[in-house]
């Protein structure tokens, strides 16, 4: 009980300007970083709602709006930790204030409303005639050379967009936002749920010259085309593809499905 009585005293003596910062702060903090995500609408209402429930209690009566004043007057021989206290609280609310006015009308990213599929079907004749090789439908061939080599590969060309560590944050991803980022291999939606004909005909398809809209390059070999062209100077061959996928697989530890 002690103890309690100290705290309690211990918090009445918290300057009011201090103690409804605190509470309002706190309470935004704890909104904003609730999960699931609250509408950015009902945070103002509930914050509404604290802003003047601590209006209120600061206006109850004469003493509290006196000491609420008092804090922000410099008194003849205050100690320095006072001081220090009312100008620290006088720089960090405009900044606070700042910062959540700066995030309540920055511009959000909204893509055009335009329908399109994450993974697009493709016919049965198509996935047909893609063979799949004996040592990539089976973890147990992918020997230290394959995944080596398909690591060279997709630093080479794959990471500056998907991201050295598979996650579609590379250096370039900033800039392809529209209909669809880079995929994040690491994303269990992604390639773990793909068979491995649709994996290659996704990397050799590309994007832009069909109905993915996406920047996603055609990685196919001038020589294994169809006779359109290409939209870079870096094609793989087949076999090069592959050793990507296997790669792919091996670094998010998925399992390759053939069917």
């Amino acid at each position: 009980m002690r103890a309690l009585a100290a705290w309690c005293r211990r918090i009445r003596e918290i300057p009011s300007p201090l103690g409804a910062f605190l509470v309002i702060g706190g309470m935004f903090a704890l909104l904003k970083l609730t999960r699931p995500v609250i509408p950015h609408s009902v945070i103002l209402l509930y914050m509404g709602f604290v802003t003047v429930g601590v209006l209120i209690h600061i206006t109850l009566d004469d003493e509290r709006i006196r000491r609420f004043n008092d804090f922000f007057v410099p008194q003849l021989g205050e100690p320095l930790a006072r001081t220090r206290l009312r100008w620290g609280l006088l720089a960090v609310i405009p900044i606070v204030a700042a910062a959540w006015a700066y995030d309540a009308t920055r511009p959000g990213y909204a893509p055009p409303v335009e329908i399109f599929q994450r993974h697009p079907t493709v016919g049965a004749e198509v996935l047909d005639r893609i063979e799949v090789p004996v040592w990539a439908a089976d973890p147990a061939k992918w020997d230290d050379a394959i995944l080596s080599d398909g690591k060279r590969l997709y630093d080479g060309n794959c990471a500056v967009c998907h991201g050295e560590k598979l996650d579609g944050q590379g250096p370039a991803a900033e800039g392809f936002r529209y209909p669809i980022r880079p995929a994040d291999f690491t994303d269990a939606g992604t390639i773990a749920q793909l068979t491995l004909p649709y994996v290659y005909w996704r990397l050799t398809t590309g994007g832009i010259q069909n109905q993915f809209n996406s920047a996603m390059p055609r990685w196919v070999a001038s020589t294994e085309s169809s006779g359109a062209s290409s939209a870079h100077m870096y094609d793989l061959s087949a076999e090069e593809a592959w050793r990507v996928i296997v790669y792919l697989y091996n670094a998010t530890g998925f399992e390759p499905r053939t069917n």
